[in-house]
């Protein structure tokens, strides 16, 4: 606990964890310039030319409706899935590579051969570090998540007004998954670290996995093995966030199909995280750390 302490005491002194927060500050700040306009109401110029539109199709189109005329526009729960939840994945990716640069510093600098001096318990350190770039990663997200939706909140009210706030949004669930994710990204940021024994190898690696992972995404999935669906993290990641994933890219609606759910989610990255500290321990106790 001492030791946990002395990590997170760290955070209050490292010039990248303010500059980290301040960034995603501002990502999160001006993420909603991307999609609150497709929140605002119908112009009445709008609104005049679907009506004669309609009119002029109603005789060939019995069936047409006024409202298959108009713009589609966004009520809160498809700015929440549509426009806060898929802006989050993004910061995430950010928020990996910031996580990443704090916890290889030390590798980079050789503080940490001074730190085993001090703190000969390699076990400890790994465990310590890796639970603080957790939090580290947490506090990210949060910061983001909340900036973004409270200004997507407060713009959408000043489109529409109060009576059109859906109870049911979603908003929270994406934020808590937002949160959990960052907790998710930073500790396995960090167990990738201490695995490869610097920040640099570790970031590569997991690059390419990312890379993967969309480029199996952007082949289709029509082809790709019906495992491979549940072991894509980018997919999980996006499961914890929107509230699910499906095999496809229609994402809103969300069509109950082959999906991922939250908890399936959560349990991949357990497990995950687990196999990850399990390599990290291994690796990282019979290294010969050197500056």
């Amino acid at each position: 606990m001492h030791l946990l302490r002395a990590e997170v005491s760290r955070l209050q002194y490292r010039p990248r964890v303010v500059v980290g927060l301040v960034s995603v500050l501002l990502l999160g700040l001006i993420g909603p310039a991307l999609w609150m306009s497709n929140a605002r109401p119908y112009t009445d110029q709008e609104v005049t030319e679907a009506v004669q539109a309609f009119e002029e199709d109603l005789p060939r189109c019995p069936e047409c409706t006024l409202e298959q005329y108009l713009p589609d526009v966004w009520g809160l729960n498809e700015v929440v899935h549509i426009g806060v939840a898929p802006w989050l994945l993004l910061v995430a990716v950010f928020v990996l590579i910031l996580v990443l640069v704090y916890a290889g510093a030390d590798f980079q600098s050789g503080a940490i051969t001074t730190q085993l001096t001090f703190t000969p318990a390699r076990l400890k350190l790994l465990s310590a570090r890796t639970l603080v770039a957790g939090l580290l990663g947490a506090v990210l997200m949060a910061v983001a998540g909340i900036a973004s939706g409270t200004v997507s909140v407060v713009w959408f009210v000043a489109l529409r007004g109060y009576a059109d706030l859906a109870p049911g949004s979603g908003l929270l669930g994406a934020l808590i998954g937002a949160v959990v994710l960052g907790m998710v990204v930073g500790m396995v940021a960090a167990l990738a670290v201490f695995l490869f024994h610097s920040g640099a190898v570790a970031g590569a690696v997991v690059a390419v996995v990312l890379l993967a992972s969309l480029l199996v995404e952007v082949l289709g999935w029509d082809g790709a093995p019906h495992w491979v669906f549940h072991a894509t993290p980018t997919r999980h990641a996006e499961s914890l966030v929107v509230g699910l994933a499906e095999r496809g890219y229609e994402q809103y609606p969300l069509v109950r199909g082959e999906t991922l759910s939250r908890t399936e989610s959560l349990t991949y990255f357990l497990v995950l995280i687990a196999i990850s500290a399990a390599l990290a321990a291994v690796t990282f106790r019979r290294r010969d750390v050197k500056n």
